[in-house]
């Protein structure tokens, strides 16, 4: 099992090595996971990055499906397309992103890609009042992926990571089933994000309820377990807040200018990464098939995100996960 790091590439491209030396050599992570938000070239230090996490776009479905409509009656304005959507003006603009980001994913010779199987409008992550159906984000899905992904250029895996919003939430094998019946790509397999799937229930109220919802849905998932290759281990218990946010603004006409100057607050509230310091996930983890262990934190410094990794090493190592 590799123990991972995430970290995105907005570190400065002349310290990009000293940094991920620093946190590799100091709490024994083995590689990073990397998400890349700039151009930058990070092939000079591809020798620590084991995985690609490809970009998430909240809001692609409606551009992918040409439902562009769709788009101006909640955004108001395209300037807000690029950023939750991808793109502007059609679905080529992301289909060709990805493709991008495939092909540096095949130059820094990753072992696997992750991506969100997932799709929510900007205003659902107040109301919780979803469009569209599980089912229906999860065809766009295959047919993105289908059109993207090809089995004759790409031979790393790509796991499929859940979300708590509609698509792939991993709380039942009928909806891997169904995904991994119409990809065509082979190399498929799951990332299960424990704080994600916390997120899922805004009715627990400890990390005791917490680790037995996960626990079940992983059962749930019957033979499909034995696909959740990768883990992306953080906690985040936000229910009281997502309640109060759903009793605020379901009835509410929400304005979209002030959504968008709070939007990464509301989501950071809701999906807060800390580390997962109840010791009932250790015999979670050591019930799966992980390869990739990967610590996910959000931390507004150096010294809050070694704090973090602190927390998370304390755990793990009291039972010898590394």
């Amino acid at each position: 099992m590799y123990k991972l790091l995430n970290r995105t590439d907005f570190i400065n491209m002349e310290n990009i090595r000293e940094d991920l030396e620093y946190y590799i050599k100091k709490y024994n992570f083995d590689g990073i996971e990397l998400i890349k938000f700039n151009e930058s070239d990070n092939t000079s230090v591809k020798e620590y990055i084991k995985g690609y996490h490809m970009r998430f776009f909240p809001s692609w479905f409606e551009l992918y499906t040409g439902n562009i409509s769709a788009l101006y009656e909640e955004l108001k304005d395209k300037k807000y397309f690029k950023s939750l959507c991808g793109g502007e003006k059609s679905k080529e603009e992301l289909i060709d992103y990805y493709k991008k980001e495939l092909e540096i994913a095949k130059e820094l010779e990753v072992e696997y890609v992750v991506f969100h199987a997932c799709n929510s409008k900007v205003t659902e992550s107040l109301t919780y009042n979803f469009k569209y159906s599980d089912k229906e984000i999860l065809d766009g899905v295959i047919s993105l992926i289908n059109e993207v992904f090809d089995n004759e250029k790409y031979n790393f895996k790509l796991l499929f990571e859940n979300l708590w919003w509609t698509g792939l939430k991993l709380l039942n094998k009928e909806e891997v089933e169904y995904l991994f019946s119409k990809i065509k790509y082979k190399n498929i397999g799951l990332m299960l994000d424990t704080g994600h799937m916390i997120n899922s229930n805004y009715y627990l109220k400890s990390s005791k309820e917490a680790v037995e919802y996960i626990k079940r849905n992983i059962d749930n998932l019957g033979e499909y377990k034995n696909y959740i290759y990768g883990m992306h281990l953080n906690y985040s218990l936000s229910g009281e807040y997502v309640r109060k946010s759903i009793e605020e603004n379901r009835d509410k006409k929400i304005d979209i200018e002030d959504l968008m100057k709070r939007i990464y607050i509301h989501i950071n509230s809701i999906d807060y990464h800390d580390p997962f310091e109840d010791e009932g996930i250790v015999n979670i983890i050591k019930s799966l098939p992980i390869k990739y262990l990967v610590y996910e934190s959000i931390a507004k410094s150096d010294e809050e995100l070694e704090d973090k990794i602190l927390r998370q090493d304390r755990v793990l190592k009291k039972f010898k996960i590394f």
